[in-house]
């Protein structure tokens, strides 16, 4: 049998164990500090790595950077072995001749004569006629000496001519204040680039006797 105490019944219906309807939801408290962070997990497994992209297209090509500075040169290498010597060459044997006159009479404005004296096998030095010589195209090494006698005081020039034109720069000249002899020698090298006569004028200021001439010509070996 159940007892009330007067007072109400909602606390009757408690006391007794029946539940009375659900009152209304209050407002929402503000929301707490927020707690410390908690430690990191354990890292998980690699992923399988997915497959490759497609190559992108090559961009342009950039500018060349400047040169950088030379290197220090690297040390010289071993010298390698002497290679083996080749054939001895064949020297040609030597191209030359000479001539002379002796007690000849100089006369003004006339070559000089002359007479073989060592002749050329080879024919490339020969002795036109008795005052002119013809020499091949080459370098030739000429040497001349001449020599005659004045009654009076005079001088002599003796003038070589070759490849078609005088020469006095390469000349002889000698002269004397009283009779007697006079002499003059001359070197002289000649390049003839094609076939050329070669005579000596004598032009001195009187003529001249006992006239002596030794005259000797040296093909040289160089080539035009």
């Amino acid at each position: 049998m159940k007892r009330y105490c007067g007072w109400c019944k909602p606390c009757c219906q408690a006391i007794s164990g029946i539940t009375g309807p659900t009152g209304a939801t209050g407002a929402t408290g503000p929301t707490g500090i927020t707690g410390p962070t908690g430690a990191t997990g354990v890292t998980g497994p690699i992923g399988i790595t997915g497959p490759t992209g497609a190559t992108g297209a090559t961009g342009p090509t950039g500018i060349t950077g400047p040169t950088g500075a030379t290197g220090a040169t690297g040390p010289t290498g071993i010298t390698g072995p002497t290679g083996a010597t080749g054939a001895d060459g064949i020297v040609p044997d030597d191209v030359f001749a000479s001539f002379n006159n002796y007690q000849a009479q100089f006369t003004v404005g006339n070559p000089l004569s002359l007479f073989p004296d060592v002749t050329d096998p080879t024919g490339q030095i020969t002795l036109i006629d008795t005052q002119r010589i013809s020499l091949e195209p080459g370098y030739y090494l000429v040497s001349c000496k001449v020599s005659a006698v004045f009654s009076s005081a005079n001088y002599m020039q003796v003038t070589p001519s070759y490849n078609g034109t005088a020469h006095l720069e390469t000349g002889i000249y000698f002269a004397t204040q009283q009779p007697g002899s006079v002499c003059g020698s001359s070197f002289i090298i000649i390049n003839a680039p094609v076939q050329t006569t070669l005579f000596f004028t004598y032009s001195g200021s009187a003529n001249a006797r006992d006239g002596e001439v030794n005259l000797t010509i040296l093909k040289l070996r160089r080539a035009l």
